[in-house]
């Protein structure tokens, strides 16, 4: 499509600029990044990287929203030499000789051969019609090679003319491989936790547990040691390669921020010394952590979600999947092909980092002394937070929504911090919403963890992405991978510390659930797999339809109205009840549909009509309603890509412009306190509760829902402005839309030029 060759030719210029330090950066959730080193950008979600023989190059593998490329640059100055642009392309790439690569190629389902001197790709070994390469190892001495199906879950090992040597299951989503130096290959599977070995005729010769959700793997200079990067667990495992029936030691690497729960670290990625030390990408905590005689002895902070690494001979190379914060998107101009950049899949680029070794022998790296976030868990809670277990708030409702910036829908209020010229769905389409944040609170200063729904929903329900997540969405809205199995409730998903029903269901509090994460009744699309949540099973709601842009929020609240009213009849409300609420994603200009507006006005009808019932039952005294957009992809914003809508509605709600900044792990850590669950990850467990959102003094009058001032029932012309595009999107999902194409069309329609 055209805006991938601008795109390319845009991110090459920006990698060809001269390497510089940078500056401090936050992310949404308040933490600091002040990365050491040397950064340069390069494309979206670097994927691997590697140091070419002799070691005087090193080769970055682009493989996010964008389309992939291999872009190699001096090892010493990190300027660009050359970008390759690949038909796809995922893992880390594989240098043959100082000319040639190997690549996984991702949906071409085969091993990609680069050649540098006149950059042509060639596909050389096909691994299988569907199987989704993932991942590539080359034999110790270059007469193998070896490759993953990421959906077949098979690994397929090749000689160097390309014959098939033979082919094995390995377990759901194989992760990673590596050859041991006596030619035995070892095989991680994410989803079910464990080590395949071969002999060279492909035999198993040894199946081994590791820790959740293995992610990378890593052979010791002298071949004695293999290195296990645990992803959720938060741990690397030590295996001896001369005895594979036997784990040699597992580390625990993750910093533990003074609190139990230390998910959410996701080692990710490993790179050995000379010496037999090792540095393991922490991407959960945005450091390089350095383990040697088995344990952490130095930490160092790079830029957000470090995702590769390499060593040098006096340096490590280091690729951070989202490069270094957030980013305002005010111009955000899909129909313009000079502004597509500005959509936060493709804003959120990465860069490649060089950071002496000498980094790890400085006193802060010894003392661990790397500047963390700057919200620390609160020893002691504020004695007049209403935010607590024995507090006068019993009953949780936590309302999900879908894609909405901040100034999109309330940048027209006065007194707070927003843009009303890109206020697309202000006042006249969202009277509830505004009259919900004048009255309880105007949250200007909030953002989504998340940049878009596969890693939303994780974030809005587990306070956590994991790194399956992170690393295999950006390619799907890419249109490179066309499974999305994001919210399914499968193995590779599921975080070690699982989701906020999980929580509640362990601590023996009531629950209900409506529509989150609880399929698609009606959906005909083969690629989108939901609703296997087992901490869901009896605790929602068969007759409340999930996602179904089809199906009208009114009737959703209707249908959540109906149990509630029985369970004030009955004085049996759950504890929590947490209630999806999607429409105000909209299907853009899909002719006959619903028009962008009158979709967002009929979400915040439901709202409002929610929040109104609760207003008016005897619950509303002990209740606390908490609304979120799962992201804020789908518009502009003049302060971050990232910020989005927040809402509280209850009795204790403070009013006025809150200004305190919060993010969606802010939210989670409030539900938490009031209903004495412990944390999920490090991000809840370090969130800033909401506390100044909230007063003790109760105002218990209640809310009055606020007629529609626009035509909700209002529908799209069979050939008005964006109908041909919208037509051309697939809607039975969400986020199968090019959101960038989507925003267009409400550009077209809403946007007001500067």
């Amino acid at each position: 499509m055209w805006y991938r060759a601008i795109l390319a030719a845009a991110l090459f210029g920006l990698a060809c600029t001269a390497a510089a330090p940078p500056a401090r950066h936050r992310l949404p959730n308040g933490w600091h990044l002040r990365p050491v080193g040397t950064s340069v950008p390069v494309g979206t979600m670097p994927q691997g990287i590697a140091l070419s023989p002799g070691g005087k190059r090193i080769a970055v593998l682009d493989a996010g929203a964008a389309p992939a490329s291999l872009r190699i640059l001096d090892a010493l100055t990190l300027r660009t030499q050359t970008i390759v642009n690949l038909p796809d392309g995922f893992g880390s790439p594989v240098w043959l000789d100082r000319e040639h690569l190997f690549v996984a190629g991702g949906k071409r389902d085969d091993i990609e051969r680069v050649d540098l001197r006149d950059r042509r790709v060639v596909g050389i070994d096909d691994i299988g019609r569907g199987s989704w390469c993932a991942g590539i190892a080359l034999s110790t001495h270059r007469t193998r090679l070896a490759a993953i199906g990421d959906a077949s879950g098979r690994v397929e090992a090749f000689d160097m003319r390309g014959e098939r040597l033979w082919s094995a299951s390995v377990g759901a989503h194989p992760s990673a491989l590596a050859f041991e130096t006596n030619g035995t290959l070892v095989v991680a599977s994410r989803e079910d936790s464990k080590l395949s070995f071969f002999n060279r005729a492909g035999k198993l010769i040894a199946s081994l547990p590791t820790d959740t959700h293995p992610a990378a793997l890593a052979i010791s200079p002298g071949g004695g040691t293999l290195a296990v990067a645990a992803s959720d667990a938060g741990r690397l495992d030590l295996f001896s390669t001369n005895t594979p029936a036997k784990g040699v030691v597992r580390i625990d690497v993750a910093e533990r921020f003074g609190v139990g729960n230390h998910f959410g670290s996701s080692p990710d990625a490993l790179a050995f010394e000379r010496d037999g030390s090792i540095f393991v990408a922490l991407a959960g905590e945005n450091q390089i952590a350095m383990v040697r005689g088995n344990r952490v002895v130095a930490r160092v902070p790079v830029g957000w979600y470090p995702d590769a690494l390499a060593s040098g001979s006096d340096e490590i190379y280091v690729a951070d999947a989202k490069g270094e914060g957030m980013h305002a998107n005010p111009d955000f101009r899909p129909l313009e092909r000079a502004t597509y950049a500005n959509y936060v899949a493709i804003l959120t680029a990465g860069d490649l980092r060089r950071i002496s070794s000498s980094a790890f022998d400085t006193p802060g790296a010894r003392s661990f002394a790397a500047e963390r976030a700057t919200i620390l868990p609160l020893a002691h809670r504020p004695a007049e937070s209403v935010l607590r277990a024995d507090g006068p708030i019993r009953h949780v409702i936590y309302i999900i929504k879908e894609n909405r910036t901040y100034d999109q829908v309330l940048g027209d209020i006065k007194r707070a911090n927003g843009d009303s010229q890109l206020a697309w769905f202000g006042e006249r389409v969202t009277p509830n919403q505004h009259a919900i944040a004048r009255r309880f609170g105007i949250l200007d200063n909030a953002y989504t963890d998340a940049q878009v729904s596969a890693d939303g929903h994780n974030w809005t329900d587990a306070a956590f992405a994991n790194d399956y997540v992170e690393r295999f969405w950006p390619p799907n809205y890419g249109g490179r991978r066309p499974l999305y199995d994001f919210q399914n409730g499968a193995g590779p998903v599921v975080p070690q510390g699982g989701y906020l029903w999980d929580d509640a269901r362990r601590a023996g509090i009531s629950f209900r659930d409506y529509g989150e994460d609880t399929g698609v009744p009606h959906s005909t699309s083969p690629t989108y797999l939901a609703g296997n949540m087992a901490g869901l099973v009896g605790h929602f709601d068969p007759a409340y339809e999930g996602w179904n842009l089809h199906y009208s929020d009114l009737l959703r609240e209707a249908e959540w109205e109906r149990e509630f009213r029985a369970f004030v009849a009955h004085r049996t409300l759950p504890a929590l009840e947490i209630v999806y609420l999607p429409n105000d994603h909209t299907e853009a200009a899909r002719a006959g549909a619903l028009t962008p507006r009158a979709y967002v006005a009929q979400n915040d009808l439901a709202v409002g009509r929610l929040v109104a019932a609760v207003s008016h039952s005897p619950y509303w005294s002990s209740t606390a309603i908490f609304i979120v957009e799962d992201d804020a992809q789908n518009g502009p914003d003049h302060v971050s890509d990232q910020r989005s809508t927040f809402y509280v509605a209850s009795p204790y709600a403070r009013g006025g412009v809150v200004t305190a900044r919060y993010d969606t792990a802010s939210v989670l850590r409030s539900i938490e306190l009031i209903l004495g669950l412990p944390p999920l990850s490090i991000y809840d467990a370090t969130a800033r509760p909401l506390d100044a959102a909230f007063t003790s003094t109760p105002n218990d009058a209640p809310f009055t829902a606020r007629a529609p001032l626009i035509d909700i029932d209002a529908r799209n012309p069979q050939h008005g402005v964006g109908a041909r595009r919208s037509a051309a999107m697939d809607f039975r999902i969400p986020d199968a839309v090019d959101p960038t194409i989507a925003n267009g069309v409400l550009q077209a329609l809403y946007g007001v030029k500067r």
